[in-house]
């Protein structure tokens, strides 16, 4: 394998990062890819993931990207015991390759956002807040929840759940004020070393089979003029999040299609077509993954089957900065379900 490689762009960047990385690699101690199964560790050395973020972070003109992406690492690795000193060892080397391998003015602003998430690095205070607060009104509920999916009690939190619907709380608040803090807190509690992976996994699986018994209740049998297809696009894993928004949108008169994670580009268009969808809405999670988000909105953009839909984004990689959705050429962005539901309604009436 070549010692030595030249990359003009931040798009070459993104193209040949497991080529960079493995440059990079072998510029740091052969020890810290040692991790074996730890789950946690591989994703703080994962040089293939931080070139993505660092990549995306200049192609979008957003150096929050990286900048929160390496203060989340870094918080990660000192969670389950880790040196910061190894973490930054790897955006040294990092800088340190992009100054040999790199060409052009592109490279100055990839060195510099480096610089920035170092710096942060030492200025950063680490994740402690719950998302379960005092101002929640099913906050009682929503502790239960947690709690019974925490210790494998998968039927209470069922149980639970079904309780509250029968004593009149509705589906919009069990989603917004029980599933959706609970499943921040969850993150939160994996970020902090107090769960495992597999954990949140079950709890998540839990939150989606509540979804799937509350889903009965979303319909009124009316016809609904209103159509929208969610997806998330491909590499994004993250589906529970789309899938409240896609079943908030049908209890407020919209004929949804959720596609689910991970679905490419031509799948979501074909779909969109023969849905004849107004809004297309775009979930993701990772800024890792805003190129494949960039390329399904120009794919819509291109089929003239689709001049009139509207692209709406979402999800936790949009809340970096307001100003990505515009970026990438959607149409709007929402930071939660409400102003989405809000905004493709006000483009409804546009009609």
């Amino acid at each position: 394998m070549a010692t030595h490689m030249v990359i003009n762009s931040e798009i070459a960047l993104l193209e040949h990062r497991r080529e960079f990385a493995i440059l990079v690699q072998d510029r740091l101690d052969p020890g810290l890819f040692a991790f074996e199964a730890n789950e946690r560790l591989r994703m703080v050395f994962d040089l293939e993931m931080h070139l993505a973020f660092l990549g995306e972070a200049i192609r979008c003109d957003v150096s929050r990207i990286f900048v929160e992406y390496a203060i989340w690492t870094n918080q990660l690795l000192l969670s389950c015991g880790g040196n910061s000193l190894d973490f930054r060892a790897c955006l040294l080397a990092m800088d340190a390759q992009l100054e040999e391998s790199g060409r052009g003015a592109w490279v100055v602003v990839a060195r510099h956002c480096l610089a920035e998430g170092l710096r942060q690095l030492d200025i950063a205070q680490p994740v402690s807040q719950s998302y379960l607060t005092s101002d929640n009104p099913h906050l009682m509920l929503a502790n239960t929840f947690l709690n019974d999916c925490l210790n494998l009690r998968r039927g209470q939190a069922l149980e639970s759940i079904q309780n509250a619907i029968a004593g009149g709380t509705s589906v919009k608040e069990i989603y917004f004020h029980v599933i959706t803090p609970v499943m921040h807190e969850l993150g939160r509690l994996w970020h902090l070393n107090q769960i495992t992976i597999g954990l949140e996994h079950y709890c998540t699986a839990v939150a989606q089979m509540v979804m799937s018994q509350l889903f009965p209740l979303l319909f009124d049998g009316s016809v609904k003029k209103k159509r929208l297809v969610s997806a998330c696009v491909a590499g994004e894993l993250h589906e529970i999040g789309a899938r409240m928004v896609s079943d908030l949108f049908e209890l407020h008169g919209w004929d949804t299609v959720f596609l689910g994670a991970d679905v490419p580009v031509d799948s979501v268009v074909d779909v969109v077509i023969q849905h004849n969808a107004n809004v297309v809405a775009i979930s993701l999670t990772l800024c890792a993954n805003l190129g494949a988000v960039s390329r399904l909105i120009a794919a819509v953009r291109a089929r003239p089957e689709c001049v009139k839909v509207k692209i709406l984004v979402g999800g936790a990689a949009f809340n970096v900065d307001g100003s990505l959705w515009q970026r990438l050429g959607a149409d709007g962005w929402a930071k939660d379900a409400q102003v989405a539901i809000a905004l493709a309604n006000s483009w409804s009436q546009q009609e």
